[in-house]
């Protein structure tokens, strides 16, 4: 993109009334969403305790796998399971459960629900009147449209109208075998599930895509190459989330068996190597904290090496253990690295620390839980998702503080903009100030700056000071350009650093950094050097000075 779209776009952004809406809009969406989380939580909190059946069954580990509904009864021991849930941690084993199906806990039209959307393979075995099984089948080594509940959001089985007091048996298999419920909801229960946990998908889906657009803006309007970063981020943290709370795949590529059960790890590792690729770029490691960009760099290369990893191998159970050992390097590692640049001055990374802290509570819990540290619960279960929006939401204000002195740049580009308008056109077109008084507008600024301080404002730009003393803004700009020979960027400066002056000299207690925010310089790095440009030392050295004189 060329400079003059980039400026278009940037002058749509700080005059544009969609940008006060559009905040307005995400919080609006944050309490909705919020609201959706909320009953997700408790919902799943009720259905975990009132309807977990897991106790109620036998299981059997069968390791040889010569195990089969055929020779089912030569299985010497079953065990009673004691917990409300069932943990192998990523056993090759195959597992059978068994109940009687005359127990009047299963009745018949409920439904089994599993509680872990990425079980490869897991079959019913139900008795029927001529002594043999009927057999149902779910999971994702099976085209969704095959599943015994194709409209189910996890693997789940209907309980068949079958009168009999014989053992029904059911057989899971899966690379990912590892703390989960089993319930067992009625009709009603079965659809209101569904119901919330698919407004919860699509709320991520449709906030996902407003901070996609942001992003996309970002990197080109700015040129910024972090925010490039940012929305594959964005992306893949989406089709994570919706992969592993979702039907999108199912939905829309019901028989890609070999996709299914890969995409969540897939999506897992190229966020790794996006995220921390943006947090570089974003907290400036390069010449901050060059140690830990180099460790950026590092588990961002492993992140994408187990991407390939996982679309080649069968190997899920070591290649999620490397995704979650990264995990728990990196993020204390971005957590202390952000509140060291923090405290070198870029307080405006705020609202990011406090996204990181998030992540810092929710991730290893749900980390803890994926090594099988942990058993299943809601918070590690949901809490990524809710984090995930969490941090959309807080780095979405995060981003419009950290780079608002982009937008304060505006005044220069319109200046130049004029300025070059004006010269081309200035054998055609007079000057715009040839019919008022200059003088009097000139009298009407520097008292407006006197009286109300203005500059000590930040966000202080040409637009709004054409309408404090009554000109258009090519009217403004050329008073001050052409009458005071300013570009309105240095006579803002002139006021901010005259009173910096002024603080510094008259209280010493007060940080430079500090000064610097309360003259309206955005950042103490742009403090000091349009200071030394003004008076040829730094505000320290200044300060320094006056304590000797």
């Amino acid at each position: 993109m060329d400079s003059s779209s980039g400026d278009i776009f940037l002058d749509i952004f700080s005059t544009c009334p969609i940008v006060p809406s559009l905040r307005k809009l995400m919080v609006m969406w944050f309490k909705s969403c919020f609201f959706i989380y909320i009953s997700l939580f408790i919902c799943n909190c009720s259905y975990f305790y009132e309807n977990n059946i897991t106790n109620q069954f036998e299981y059997y580990e069968d390791s040889t796998h010569n195990i089969d509904i055929s020779n089912i009864d030569s299985v010497p021991k079953w065990n009673q399971i004691q917990g409300n849930t069932i943990n192998f941690h990523y056993t090759k084993s195959a597992i059978w459960l068994r109940a009687r199906a005359s127990n009047e806990t299963f009745k018949a039209g409920s439904i089994l629900s599993f509680e872990w959307r990425v079980l490869d393979d897991i079959k019913l075995y139900f008795p029927n009147a001529r002594k043999s099984y009927n057999e149902y089948r779910t999971g994702d080594s099976y085209p969704k449209s095959s599943w015994a509940l194709p409209e189910a959001l996890n693997p789940s089985f209907r309980i068949p109208k079958e009168p009999t007091d014989r053992y029904f048996y059911i057989q899971l298999q899966s690379s990912s075998l590892i703390s989960f419920p089993i319930l067992l909801l009625k009709e009603n229960e079965f659809q209101n599930k569904i119901l919330v946990e698919s407004s919860a998908t699509w709320s991520i889906l449709c906030f996902s895509c407003v901070m996609l657009i942001i992003s996309i803006f970002y990197t080109l309007a700015f040129r910024l190459r972090e925010f490039f970063y940012y929305s594959i981020y964005v992306i893949t943290n989406t089709m994570w989330c919706n992969t592993q709370f979702g039907n999108s795949f199912h939905s829309f590529w019901p028989n890609a068996i070999w996709w299914q059960g890969k995409a969540i790890l897939f999506f897992l590792s190229v966020g790794i190597g996006a995220s921390f690729q943006f947090t570089r770029l974003f907290l400036e490691t390069k010449t901050k904290t060059p140690f830990t960009d180099k460790i950026l760099k590092t588990l961002a290369a492993i992140g994408l090496i187990s991407a390939i990893g996982v679309l080649f191998t069968e190997e899920y159970s070591f290649f999620s253990k490397v995704i979650n050992l990264t995990y728990i390097v990196s993020i204390p590692l971005i957590l202390l690295t952000g509140i060291k640049v923090f405290l070198m001055g870029e307080k405006r990374i705020i609202f990011f620390l406090t996204s990181w802290g998030l992540y810092f509570f929710f991730g290893y819990i749900t980390i803890f839980y994926h090594l099988g540290i942990t058993n299943y619960s809601l918070l590690a279960v949901y809490g990524p998702a809710f984090a995930f929006q969490l941090d959309l939401f807080f780095l979405l204000f995060n981003l419009f503080q950290k780079y608002q002195d982009l937008i304060l740049n505006r005044n220069s580009i319109l200046e130049r903009m004029f300025t070059l308008e004006s010269d081309q056109k200035n054998k055609y077109t007079k000057s715009k100030l040839e019919k008022i008084d200059y003088n009097h507008y000139l009298q009407k600024l520097e008292l407006w700056m006197k009286e109300e301080k203005p500059y000590l404002d930040e966000k202080l730009d040409l637009e709004k000071t054409s309408i404090a003393i009554g000109l258009n803004i090519q009217q403004t700009s050329e008073l001050i350009n052409a009458k005071l020979k300013l570009s309105f960027r240095s006579y803002i400066n002139s006021y901010r650093i005259s009173e910096a002056k002024q603080i510094l000299k008259n209280n010493p207690s007060v940080s430079v950094l500090s000064v610097a925010y309360e003259t309206g310089f955005g950042s103490k790095s742009s403090f000091n050097s349009e200071f030394k440009k003004s008076t040829g030392i730094t505000p320290l050295d200044f300060r320094k000075k006056q304590r000797v004189d």
